[in-house]
């Protein structure tokens, strides 16, 4: 029986799309992912949801520093910054990690991910693990508390160690939580490790 030219073309688009799927997955495959978690920078004495000057010079310097440790990443994630948080007894929309995050997302042309409340830990969790970020690099600016509880639970549901995620102490805005996560078929591998940014020390006077 002699095929169509339509039905042969349709057959070729099929295949093509089948193949380009499967090379997908497999090149997903025993690649390693890599999530870097990092802290919102100083903030006010009184909180405001807000950076203080420090913070906004640590920011402004982050860009090579991230770069040059990690390169490009595929995504940015912070917290959806109209979830509000208490700061000092007063609630006030959470911008601090996204105005963090910000220049160094706009010093490598890439949006940022805000679908996430500062809370939502498992919509988080449940962003990184999609296929989509498989053997990628992401970074993630977020609170420091819940940090710790997602780099947890991520090393208890791959097979590694949570008790090997320290506790993020509260005047740390210098570390670097990095999470390795290594996916061949049903199983994976993952490791920690905490580095630092280098960059306490910043003026405390806003830039001019």
């Amino acid at each position: 029986m002699r095929m169509a030219p339509q039905q042969f073309a349709v057959g070729l688009l099929c295949l093509a799309s089948f193949c380009g799927s499967t090379s997908m997955a497999m090149a997903a495959d025993g690649a390693t992912q890599t999530i870097v978690f990092l802290r919102h920078g100083e903030k006010p004495e009184a909180g405001l949801g807000q950076l203080s000057c420090q913070g906004l010079n640590r920011a402004l310097a982050l860009p090579p520093v991230l770069t040059r440790l990690f390169g490009k990443p595929a995504a940015i994630f912070a917290p959806d910054p109209s979830k509000q948080k208490d700061d000092s007894g007063t609630s006030y929309d959470y911008v601090r990690p996204l105005a963090t995050i910000e220049p160094t997302a706009i010093a490598l042309s890439l949006p940022v991910d805000t679908s996430f409340g500062y809370d939502d830990v498992d919509g988080l969790k449940a962003a990184l693990e999609k296929p989509d970020y498989r053997g990628k690099l992401v970074f993630v600016a977020w609170e420091h508390k819940q940090i710790v509880d997602l780099a947890r639970r991520l090393m208890t549901d791959n097979g590694g160690d949570a008790k090997a995620v320290p506790k993020w102490h509260g005047k740390d805005f210098d570390g670097l939580y990095v999470v390795r996560i290594t996916r061949n078929g049903s199983s994976a591998n993952i490791a920690f490790e905490r580095l630092t940014e280098g960059l306490d020390g910043q003026s405390e006077s806003c830039p001019n």
